[in-house]
């Protein structure tokens, strides 16, 4: 049963052995595939080894690449998840500009209601009502919204919204 959100932030080597991710910077550690959810790389100086990529895979597990600042860029997307991904992945290629816009603003706008509703619940009811002001600019585009822009600059990840 997998349930550690693993987050590897110094440089190192991360490679298996015998079921275990391996660990290898300073110290070495060794943490059971079986266990992990998911796996943050938040530094990109971080190797893997190419057998540990299939078998994260292959167990179905998050693994979440970081930038230099430390924000999400990409995440490892198996291909062979359920019996039909290659043909799903092919239908959403084909998909028409417009359909690929709507759901582009499906996902801007609720991005923008989760940001809102989590800054309401940190009691910063000032920006949340300027986020929830965004979502009727967003529009069925495939470029850059003043919405989206202005949700860059959201203060949600500022220190003293989050701890």
């Amino acid at each position: 049963m997998s349930w550690r959100i693993v987050v590897v932030s110094e440089r190192c080597k991360l490679d298996l052995k015998m079921g275990y991710m391996v660990i290898r910077g300073e110290e070495t550690r060794r943490i059971f595939l079986d266990e992990i959810a998911i796996l943050m790389i938040e530094n990109p100086a971080v190797a893997l080894t190419g057998c540990l990529l299939e078998k994260l895979t292959e167990k179905k597990i998050r693994v979440i690449f970081c930038d230099t600042k430390r924000s999400p860029i990409a995440e490892l997307a198996p291909l062979h998840g359920s019996h039909d991904t290659p043909r799903k992945l092919q239908q959403q290629l084909a998909w028409r500009e417009e359909i690929k816009g709507a759901v582009w603003s499906a996902i801007i706008a609720d991005k923008i209601s989760k940001q809102a509703q989590l800054l309401a619940e940190k009691k910063k009811q000032k920006e949340a009502l300027l986020l929830e002001s965004y979502l009727p600019q967003i529009e069925n585009e495939q470029g850059r919204t003043r919405g989206e822009t202005m949700v860059q600059h959201t203060p949600l990840f500022e220190s003293s919204v989050i701890p």
